[in-house]
Protein backbone atom coordinates (compact mmCIF):
# COMPACT_ATOMS: atom_id res chain seq x y z
CA UNK A 1 0.00 0.00 0.00
CA UNK A 2 0.74 4.00 -0.19
CA UNK A 3 -0.68 6.22 1.77
CA UNK A 4 -0.31 9.91 1.65
CA UNK A 5 -0.98 11.49 4.76
CA UNK A 6 -1.54 15.65 5.28
CA UNK A 7 0.32 16.36 2.13
CA UNK A 8 1.18 20.27 2.14
CA UNK A 9 3.27 21.82 -0.98
CA UNK A 10 3.65 25.24 -1.99
CA UNK A 11 5.50 26.66 -5.01
CA UNK A 12 7.02 29.96 -2.98
CA UNK A 13 4.19 31.58 -2.16
CA UNK A 14 1.19 29.62 -4.28
CA UNK A 15 0.15 26.55 -1.93
CA UNK A 16 -0.11 24.17 -4.14
CA UNK A 17 -1.90 21.43 -1.94
CA UNK A 18 -3.56 21.33 1.51
CA UNK A 19 -3.86 18.46 3.91
CA UNK A 20 -4.27 15.90 1.28
CA UNK A 21 -4.49 12.67 2.03
CA UNK A 22 -4.59 9.42 0.03
CA UNK A 23 -4.27 5.74 -0.36
CA UNK A 24 -3.30 3.40 -2.91
CA UNK A 25 -3.57 -0.46 -3.23
CA UNK A 26 -1.89 -3.50 -4.99
CA UNK A 27 -4.62 -4.60 -7.80
CA UNK A 28 -6.29 -1.03 -7.79
CA UNK A 29 -6.63 1.33 -10.82
CA UNK A 30 -6.74 4.93 -9.35
CA UNK A 31 -8.02 8.31 -11.11
CA UNK A 32 -6.58 12.03 -9.68
CA UNK A 33 -9.24 14.20 -11.07
CA UNK A 34 -9.84 17.73 -10.71
CA UNK A 35 -9.90 21.17 -12.58
CA UNK A 36 -6.46 22.65 -14.04
CA UNK A 37 -4.20 24.22 -11.23
CA UNK A 38 -5.93 22.05 -8.47
CA UNK A 39 -2.70 19.89 -7.53
CA UNK A 40 -3.08 16.88 -9.23
CA UNK A 41 0.54 16.50 -11.02
CA UNK A 42 1.81 17.91 -7.64
CA UNK A 43 0.11 15.03 -5.82
CA UNK A 44 1.08 12.51 -7.73
CA UNK A 45 4.86 14.11 -7.76
CA UNK A 46 4.70 14.38 -4.33
CA UNK A 47 4.17 10.61 -3.84
CA UNK A 48 6.67 9.54 -6.22
CA UNK A 49 8.71 11.99 -4.62
CA UNK A 50 9.97 14.13 -7.23
CA UNK A 51 8.41 16.84 -5.15
CA UNK A 52 9.22 17.63 -1.19
CA UNK A 53 6.33 18.58 0.93
CA UNK A 54 6.58 21.14 3.13
CA UNK A 55 4.41 18.97 5.66
CA UNK A 56 2.86 15.42 5.84
CA UNK A 57 4.35 12.18 5.22
CA UNK A 58 3.73 9.67 2.37
CA UNK A 59 4.61 5.86 3.56
CA UNK A 60 5.13 2.68 1.59
CA UNK A 61 4.13 -0.45 2.43
CA UNK A 62 7.51 -2.66 2.89
CA UNK A 63 7.27 -5.21 -0.03
CA UNK A 64 7.67 -2.25 -2.16
CA UNK A 65 10.82 -0.28 -0.30
CA UNK A 66 11.65 2.62 -2.29
CA UNK A 67 8.67 3.80 -4.68
CA UNK A 68 11.84 5.53 -6.94
CA UNK A 69 13.26 1.67 -7.65
CA UNK A 70 9.50 0.19 -7.50
CA UNK A 71 7.69 2.45 -9.93
CA UNK A 72 7.40 3.86 -13.61
CA UNK A 73 6.46 7.06 -13.54
CA UNK A 74 5.24 8.24 -17.23
CA UNK A 75 5.57 12.27 -17.34
CA UNK A 76 3.14 14.80 -19.74
CA UNK A 77 4.29 14.25 -23.32
CA UNK A 78 4.49 18.24 -23.53
CA UNK A 79 7.81 17.80 -20.66
CA UNK A 80 9.89 15.46 -22.68
CA UNK A 81 12.23 16.58 -25.32
CA UNK A 82 11.29 14.87 -28.50
CA UNK A 83 13.37 16.47 -31.03
CA UNK A 84 16.16 13.97 -29.33
CA UNK A 85 17.69 11.49 -31.65
CA UNK A 86 16.08 8.18 -30.69
CA UNK A 87 14.38 5.28 -31.98
CA UNK A 88 11.22 4.34 -30.47
CA UNK A 89 12.98 0.87 -29.43
CA UNK A 90 15.80 3.55 -27.94
CA UNK A 91 13.09 5.04 -25.75
CA UNK A 92 11.00 1.62 -24.71
CA UNK A 93 14.70 0.72 -23.29
CA UNK A 94 15.00 3.61 -21.18
CA UNK A 95 12.90 1.62 -18.95
CA UNK A 96 15.25 -1.69 -19.18
CA UNK A 97 18.14 0.64 -18.53
CA UNK A 98 16.54 2.31 -15.54
CA UNK A 99 16.49 -1.43 -13.57
CA UNK A 100 20.11 -2.38 -15.18
CA UNK A 101 21.89 1.29 -14.35
CA UNK A 102 24.11 2.63 -17.08
CA UNK A 103 26.95 0.09 -17.09
CA UNK A 104 25.18 -2.53 -17.93
CA UNK A 105 24.43 -3.70 -21.11
CA UNK A 106 20.78 -4.85 -21.90
CA UNK A 107 20.84 -8.67 -22.47
CA UNK A 108 18.44 -11.41 -24.11
CA UNK A 109 16.03 -11.39 -21.53
CA UNK A 110 16.11 -7.03 -21.61
CA UNK A 111 15.85 -7.41 -25.67
CA UNK A 112 12.63 -9.99 -25.35
CA UNK A 113 10.91 -7.44 -22.47
CA UNK A 114 11.00 -4.48 -24.50
CA UNK A 115 9.98 -6.03 -27.77
CA UNK A 116 6.96 -7.42 -25.72
CA UNK A 117 6.32 -4.13 -24.57
CA UNK A 118 5.82 -2.33 -27.87
CA UNK A 119 3.65 -5.71 -28.84
CA UNK A 120 1.80 -4.89 -25.75
CA UNK A 121 0.98 -1.30 -26.85
CA UNK A 122 0.94 -2.04 -30.58
CA UNK A 123 3.97 0.17 -31.56
CA UNK A 124 5.71 -2.65 -32.29
CA UNK A 125 6.37 -1.94 -35.84
CA UNK A 126 7.40 1.77 -35.24
CA UNK A 127 10.52 0.18 -33.38
CA UNK A 128 13.02 1.63 -35.39
CA UNK A 129 11.17 5.02 -36.30
CA UNK A 130 12.30 8.42 -35.01
CA UNK A 131 10.25 9.50 -32.16
CA UNK A 132 10.27 12.99 -33.50
CA UNK A 133 8.18 10.85 -36.76
CA UNK A 134 5.60 10.02 -34.63
CA UNK A 135 1.80 11.48 -33.82
CA UNK A 136 1.15 12.24 -30.48
CA UNK A 137 -1.35 9.00 -30.13
CA UNK A 138 1.79 6.80 -30.95
CA UNK A 139 4.21 8.44 -28.91
CA UNK A 140 1.92 8.07 -25.69
CA UNK A 141 2.35 4.57 -26.47
CA UNK A 142 5.75 4.23 -27.04
CA UNK A 143 6.06 5.97 -23.17
CA UNK A 144 3.68 3.14 -21.89
CA UNK A 145 6.08 0.74 -23.54
CA UNK A 146 8.73 2.25 -21.70
CA UNK A 147 7.03 1.68 -18.62
CA UNK A 148 6.20 -1.73 -19.03
CA UNK A 149 9.24 -2.58 -20.08
CA UNK A 150 10.83 -1.23 -16.51
CA UNK A 151 8.20 -4.12 -14.86
CA UNK A 152 7.56 -2.16 -12.00
CA UNK A 153 5.36 -2.64 -9.28
CA UNK A 154 3.64 0.69 -9.24
CA UNK A 155 2.56 2.61 -12.47
CA UNK A 156 1.90 6.28 -12.06
CA UNK A 157 0.93 8.39 -15.13
CA UNK A 158 0.63 12.03 -15.42
CA UNK A 159 -2.19 12.75 -18.13
CA UNK A 160 -1.67 9.39 -20.13
CA UNK A 161 -4.84 10.90 -22.61
CA UNK A 162 -4.37 14.23 -24.01
CA UNK A 163 -3.56 14.17 -27.03
CA UNK A 164 -4.74 10.47 -28.45
CA UNK A 165 -8.10 10.24 -30.08
CA UNK A 166 -10.87 7.67 -28.71
CA UNK A 167 -9.50 4.47 -30.43
CA UNK A 168 -6.24 5.00 -28.64
CA UNK A 169 -7.38 6.60 -24.63
CA UNK A 170 -9.56 2.86 -25.23
CA UNK A 171 -6.18 0.93 -25.80
CA UNK A 172 -4.71 2.64 -22.68
CA UNK A 173 -7.47 2.29 -20.49
CA UNK A 174 -7.60 -1.50 -21.25
CA UNK A 175 -3.96 -1.50 -20.84
CA UNK A 176 -3.96 0.17 -17.51
CA UNK A 177 -6.84 -1.85 -16.03
CA UNK A 178 -5.22 -5.30 -17.19
CA UNK A 179 -2.10 -3.67 -15.46
CA UNK A 180 -4.49 -3.10 -11.96
CA UNK A 181 -5.63 -6.97 -12.48
CA UNK A 182 -2.32 -8.11 -12.73
CA UNK A 183 -1.67 -6.67 -9.26
CA UNK A 184 0.29 -3.27 -9.69
CA UNK A 185 -1.22 -0.41 -8.09
CA UNK A 186 -2.10 2.59 -11.18
CA UNK A 187 -2.46 5.61 -10.56
CA UNK A 188 -3.07 8.22 -13.54
CA UNK A 189 -3.75 11.74 -13.49
CA UNK A 190 -6.47 12.39 -15.70
CA UNK A 191 -8.98 15.34 -17.19
CA UNK A 192 -11.58 12.50 -18.68
CA UNK A 193 -13.93 11.93 -16.17
CA UNK A 194 -16.03 9.35 -18.47
CA UNK A 195 -13.25 7.60 -19.08
CA UNK A 196 -12.11 7.46 -15.06
CA UNK A 197 -15.28 6.77 -14.31
CA UNK A 198 -15.78 3.88 -16.59
CA UNK A 199 -12.53 2.27 -16.05
CA UNK A 200 -11.40 3.03 -12.49
CA UNK A 201 -12.12 1.20 -9.13
CA UNK A 202 -10.99 4.55 -7.53
CA UNK A 203 -11.24 7.99 -8.12
CA UNK A 204 -9.82 11.25 -6.41
CA UNK A 205 -11.44 14.01 -6.69
CA UNK A 206 -8.85 16.95 -6.02
CA UNK A 207 -8.91 20.65 -5.44
CA UNK A 208 -5.69 21.69 -3.58
CA UNK A 209 -6.74 19.13 -1.52
CA UNK A 210 -8.37 15.52 -1.46
CA UNK A 211 -11.96 16.42 -1.17
CA UNK A 212 -13.68 12.65 -1.96
CA UNK A 213 -11.53 9.30 -2.78
CA UNK A 214 -13.94 5.92 -3.41
CA UNK A 215 -15.45 4.25 -5.80
CA UNK A 216 -17.30 6.30 -9.06
CA UNK A 217 -20.76 5.86 -7.20
CA UNK A 218 -19.33 7.03 -4.13
CA UNK A 219 -17.95 9.67 -5.37
CA UNK A 220 -20.10 11.29 -7.99
CA UNK A 221 -22.16 13.53 -5.37
CA UNK A 222 -23.58 16.97 -6.47
CA UNK A 223 -21.69 18.20 -3.17
CA UNK A 224 -18.34 16.69 -4.12
CA UNK A 225 -18.46 17.75 -7.88
CA UNK A 226 -19.26 21.45 -6.35
CA UNK A 227 -16.16 20.98 -3.83
CA UNK A 228 -14.21 20.18 -6.87
CA UNK A 229 -15.09 22.67 -9.68
CA UNK A 230 -16.39 26.32 -10.42
CA UNK A 231 -19.81 27.03 -11.05
CA UNK A 232 -18.84 27.32 -14.80
CA UNK A 233 -17.79 23.56 -14.94
CA UNK A 234 -20.77 21.90 -13.03
CA UNK A 235 -23.07 21.54 -15.83
CA UNK A 236 -20.41 19.72 -18.40
CA UNK A 237 -19.67 17.51 -14.99
CA UNK A 238 -22.85 16.41 -14.12
CA UNK A 239 -23.68 15.59 -18.28
CA UNK A 240 -20.36 13.13 -17.63
CA UNK A 241 -21.25 11.56 -14.54
CA UNK A 242 -24.78 10.54 -15.84
CA UNK A 243 -22.94 9.93 -18.71
CA UNK A 244 -20.14 7.85 -16.68
CA UNK A 245 -22.92 5.77 -15.00
CA UNK A 246 -25.77 5.06 -17.67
Amino acid sequence: MIRAENLSVSYGPQVALQNASASFLPGQFSAIIGPNGAGKSTLLKTVLGLVEASSGRVTVSEDLGSLRHSSAYVPQQQTLDWAFPVTVWDVAMMGRTARLGWLRWPGRRDRETVQRALEQTEVQGLKDRPIQALSGGQRQRVLLARMLAREAEVLLLDEPLTGVDAATQEKIMRLLQEQARAGRTVVMVTHDLEAAARWCDQLLLVNRTVVAQGTPEQVYTPANIECTFSSSHLGHMHTDASHAHA
